[in-house]
């Protein structure tokens, strides 16, 4: 070999599936990684605990997503390589990749964001709580490079069999709510490892559902049957418990998609949906009786669109105060609609306004207020052209596609109500790189 592309070309595509594809479990266990790493750091005061597993955790992160990220340049080059000897003409193949092109468009727009803010070292670092600055940003891009390129079923079940059943191990420890077992292994109530309820909340929104998706793909084994159904019914009682009502409804949200699309295009997976529908309801139901809360929430979110369709003096309470945080982060938007904040840059705005969060609890609003609204398009743009490729090959799916884009649409809703935070995100844009990977799948078949 005598020239670059010599030996990017020589790099075998299973072999980076591979890694990647091992990158990925390493992340999706991180969880249980830092929950025992808790007994390494006991002799702390438990002031700093949390700030050590946390530090450890990003750790975990910024190694897996800038090892995903030479992954994705090695990837990005074999794909230039082949186009090139395709003789495919730039038009046509930004085309063929818009998704990705308008992603990495916002990526780069965050950077401007960055160097246009009044606070650079926090656009480029983040908050000691947030730590989601550009640098993150990138290491997003190498676990959502890292989805794309595992195509293989099997590789994919298996990411998805690690990543259910941490979340199980969480999911009973919350439930058992032992004060021994959290505090051997620094777990707080309802929040498990994370620093907040809703954190979970957003994590087993997505880990539930992939346990449905696991249990449309499983053979009919009725032992291995039975285990996803009861993985689910734990993962699901533990998102009642756990209390967020936004990851909640999101779930419902991906269950209603589910029903429809496996009665549009793969009927004879509809007995499995609406059995698991059933244990959900069920489950929802003896949750309830046990603690009441959810209901009360549901009551509460009823009067606050009340408050908000009748403007209710006290509207600024609505959606648990959520209201008054989206107001006032359209009013940022309007101020620098062009580059934002920066990113991880709203804290001092909403302490300007006597507000104690940093974020807009709704991650459009989030995005166009710290990044800029061309970031907010560039991402809208981009989810656009990723369900257009789903219906463009509706008839070539199957239940990995259509569990997939079920999950991403369950995470989309929650996100409406939720925030970015750099140990819930890169599960969302793990299982969005998958699912993009796949349609990809689908197109080049097509195109052969």
């Amino acid at each position: 070999m005598t020239k670059v592309s010599q030996l990017i070309d020589y790099i075998p595509m299973k072999s980076i599936e591979k890694v990647a594809t091992l990158l990925l479990i390493i992340w999706v266990l991180s969880p249980i990684i830092i929950m025992f790493s808790n007994n390494s750091i006991q002799d702390v005061e438990q002031s700093f605990v949390l700030i050590f597993k946390h530090t450890y955790w990003y750790e975990i992160l910024q190694t897996i997503g800038f090892l995903g990220c030479i992954l994705n340049i090695i990837v990005f080059s074999k794909s230039i390589l082949k186009a090139k000897n395709e003789k495919l003409s730039i038009k046509q193949y930004l085309k063929n990749n818009l998704f990705l092109l308008f992603l990495f468009l916002m990526l780069i727009w965050s950077i401007f964001s960055c160097v246009a803010s009044d606070n650079i070292d926090i656009s480029l670092n983040g908050t000691l709580y947030r730590k989601e600055g550009v640098i993150t940003y990138f290491t997003y891009c190498g676990i959502l490079g890292c989805g794309y390129v595992v195509r293989n079923k099997q590789f994919i079940k298996r990411i998805l069999e690690f990543f259910t059943l941490s979340a199980t191990a969480l999911s009973i420890l919350m439930l058992i709510n032992s004060k021994t077992l959290n505090k051997l292994l620094g777990l707080t109530v309802h929040s498990a490892v994370f620093l907040q309820f809703n954190h979970f909340g957003y994590y087993l929104c997505m880990s539930l559902m992939c346990v449905l998706l696991l249990f449309q793909m499983e053979k009919k084994s009725t032992s291995k049957l039975m285990f996803r159904i009861a993985i689910f019914a734990v993962i699901t009682a533990a998102l009642v418990e756990n209390g967020a009502l936004g990851p909640y409804l999101a779930v419902i949200a991906g269950l209603v998609c589910s029903v429809i699309l496996t009665i549009w295009l793969d009927k004879k997976h509809l007995k499995r949906i609406l059995i698991v529908v059933g244990v959900f309801i069920i489950v929802t139901l003896i949750m309830n009786v046990s603690n009441g809360h959810l209901y009360k929430d549901i009551k509460i979110l009823g009067g606050d669109i009340s408050k908000i369709a009748n403007e209710s003096p006290d509207v600024g309470k609505a959606g648990t105060g959520r209201w008054i945080l989206w107001m006032n982060g359209l009013r940022f938007i309007a101020e620098k609609p062009v580059f934002g904040y920066g990113p991880d840059n709203l804290g001092y705005q909403y302490a300007k306004v006597n507000i104690s969060t940093d974020r807009a609890h709704n991650e459009l609003i989030q995005f166009a207020a710290s990044l800029g609204i061309p970031a907010a398009i560039f991402y809208i743009i981009a989810l656009a052209a990723y369900f257009i490729v789903f219906l463009k090959h509706k008839k070539q799916v199957s239940t990995l596609e259509i569990g997939l884009l079920c999950t991403v649409i369950a995470y989309l809703v929650s996100s409406m109500f939720g925030n970015t935070m750099y140990y819930t995100s890169p599960f969302f844009f793990m299982l969005l790189g998958i699912s993009s990977g796949r349609q990809k799948l689908l197109d080049s078949k097509k195109d052969t």
